[in-house]
Order: structure tokens, then C-alpha cells, then sequence
């Protein structure tokens, strides 16, 4: 099952980029000689790349894997998240929008050099910083909450393995005071003591584990 520290690192990976891409969008869109300059088509097509990955992680992406896991960002962290969305929707409109013409669209974009380097970036980075703090937060306390639960349920079988054997050891009592006719009894008996003593040896050493 994936964790959510799974989770963390794959949003993580997919919506961190799109800082470096907004930043190479604006270049490129306030520089047109540079545009023309070799390389230059692989910094769009990466940008744009990377544009889309990150809407598509905040719009959706990230909600279905935390829905895998059971879990969902507490409403604050959610209405950042949406925020997040919302201020890289223009870029992500202007790079989809237009074949062949990309870099015409985010030009276009209102206010483009005020959206990427004082709003988007502090948005998309509070927010990471935030989403990898909650997300390890609680997969600590699932595990946590884990290793309580086994070492209950080893508890509990201990408790069943000492009743077991308690049990063979009064059979094979019983088997002895009736003489031949309980001798076969008594070698089963025997064999579920032995049997409770390996178990009850393995239980000790799997609690031995949670332990360190």
C-alpha cells in the first residue's frame, strides 16, 4: 500500500517544477531575442511540461492518491492547495491553449512578471512546505498507531498461548492418572505444550523488534 511519504514525494515532484518553469516562461516571454536562440524550444517544451504536470497534480492528481491512502489535507491546507491552482491556471491556459504559439499566450497573461516572481512562486513554496510537513506528520502517527495495534493483538496471543499450555499441561495430568488408556492423549498433549512454547518464543521476539 503507498504511504503517504510516497505520496509527499510524488506531488512533490510533480508541482515543485513549475516554479523553475513560471520563472523560464517569463524569460523567455521578456526576452523574444533570446527565444530565437538555440536550446531555447527545450526550455519551452520542458516548461510547459512542467506546467501541466503541476496543474494536474494540484487539480486533481494529488486528491486521488491521498484518497488511496484513506486520508485528505485538513481544509486550510486544502483552500491553499486550490489557491495554488488558481494562480497557475492562467499560465497553464495560455501553454495549452494555442498550438505553436505559447509563448505569444503567456505574454498575454495579465500582470505576467508580478504572477510568477511575487505570487505563484511564495504560493506554490509555502504550500510544499506545508503539504511535506502534514503528510510526514501523519504517516508517523499511522505508524505509530500501527505498532500499538500489533503489539496488542502479540499481547493478546501471548495471553492465548499461556492459556494453551496451562491447558496441556493439566491434560496431560489427567492422562497420566488414567495410565495406558491415556498415554496416546498424553503425546498430543505434549506435542501442543512444545508447540505453544515455539510460539510463545516468536511472539517474544517479534514484541523484541517493535521495541527498538
Amino acid at each position: 500500500m503507498t504511504s503517504l511519504t510516497d505520496v509527499q514525494n510524488t506531488a512533490f515532484m510533480a508541482i515543485g517544477p513549475s516554479r523553475i518553469a513560471a520563472l523560464s516562461l517569463l524569460a523567455l516571454a521578456q526576452a523574444p531575442e533570446d527565444a530565437e536562440n538555440e536550446g531555447a524550444e527545450d526550455v519551452l517544451a520542458l516548461s510547459v511540461q512542467r506546467i501541466c504536470a503541476a496543474h494536474d497534480m494540484l487539480s486533481s492528481g494529488l486528491h486521488g492518491l491521498l484518497a488511496d491512502c484513506g486520508y485528505a489535507l485538513p481544509a486550510e491546507l486544502a483552500a491553499r492547495r486550490d489557491a495554488c491552482l488558481e494562480l497557475l491556471e492562467p499560465l497553464h491556459q495560455a501553454v495549452t491553449g494555442t498550438d505553436g504559439a505559447a509563448l505569444a499566450q503567456v505574454r498575454a497573461v495579465p500582470d505576467l512578471a508580478a504572477l510568477c516572481l511575487y505570487r505563484l512562486e511564495p504560493a506554490v513554496s509555502g504550500f510544499l512546505k506545508d503539504m511535506v510537513q502534514c503528510l510526514r506528520e501523519a504517516q508517523q502517527l499511522r505508524e505509530e498507531g500501527r505498532d500499538a495495534q500489533m503489539r496488542a493483538t502479540i499481547a493478546n496471543a501471548e495471553g492465548v498461548g499461556r492459556n494453551i499450555k496451562f491447558i496441556s499441561f493439566n491434560a496431560s495430568i489427567e492422562a497420566a492418572r488414567i495410565g495406558e488408556m491415556g498415554k496416546g492423549f498424553a503425546v498430543i498433549a505434549t506435542e501442543i505444550r512444545e508447540l505453544s512454547g515455539k510460539t510463545q518464543t516468536l511472539l517474544d521476539e517479534m514484541s523484541g523488534y517493535l521495541k527498538h
